[in-house]
């Protein structure tokens, strides 16, 4: 079985890797209406939801207790975003470790197991310091055990494109045995690794 607690706070440790080396705020990302300082912003953003919902908030009274810090998080500097990040992470991985999987979460979409919201928030740090990384011209590795996780989230969460909105098409080329598993869950995101040159971390 799946430890996405374990894999959740390896996808945060990317951070602690990727955040020392971004020194362009304004760089273009994978995610093309975003810059760096934006996908930072976007992270921030996702987990400071993360204590409140676990704690049984519905997503109404959580966005009620977030409304100054999310306005906050929309003009701050992306120094200030990365101490945003540093504040709030030791509070989500503790609500993480006391919440059980199967505890059911209010999400925007409706109910679900809490280790569902897990996955996909594992998934959603892991792709945004790759984001990150690129957007610096950095090739971040996320290890292969987040590799195969994240993959086989993405094709089974993903697999018909639930929120078309949120991704682009799949990029064809990158569902061979021989692509790094990481490539080919960037890809099913409509991200194209190989567009993005970059060097080692």
């Amino acid at each position: 079985m799946t430890d996405w607690n374990a894999l959740q706070s390896l996808a945060a440790d990317l951070y602690d890797e990727v955040l020392p080396h971004v020194t362009d705020w304004d760089a273009a990302t994978p995610c093309s209406d975003w810059t760096a300082r934006e996908v930072l912003a976007h992270v921030v953003d996702e987990q400071l939801w993360v204590p409140g919902l676990l704690a049984g908030g519905t997503v109404d009274e959580v966005a009620d207790d977030l409304s100054d810090r999310l306005r906050r998080m929309h003009d701050a500097s992306g120094p200030d975003l990365v101490a945003a990040w540093d504040t709030i992470r030791p509070a989500v991985a503790a609500a993480w470790r006391g919440t059980p999987g199967d505890d059911e979460v209010q999400l925007s979409y409706g109910l679900a197991p809490a280790w569902h919201y897990l996955a996909q928030q594992t998934f959603d740090l892991a792709v945004h310091a790759w984001d990150l990384a690129v957007s610096q011209r950095i090739d971040l590795r996320w290890g292969d055990e987040l590799d195969r996780a994240v993959l086989d989230f993405v094709r089974t969460d993903l697999a018909d494109n639930p929120a078309p909105e949120l991704f682009d098409p799949p990029v064809p080329g990158y569902d061979d045995p021989d692509v790094p598993a990481r490539d080919t869950a960037l890809a099913l995101t409509g991200r194209e690794p190989g567009a993005w040159p970059v060097r080692p971390l």
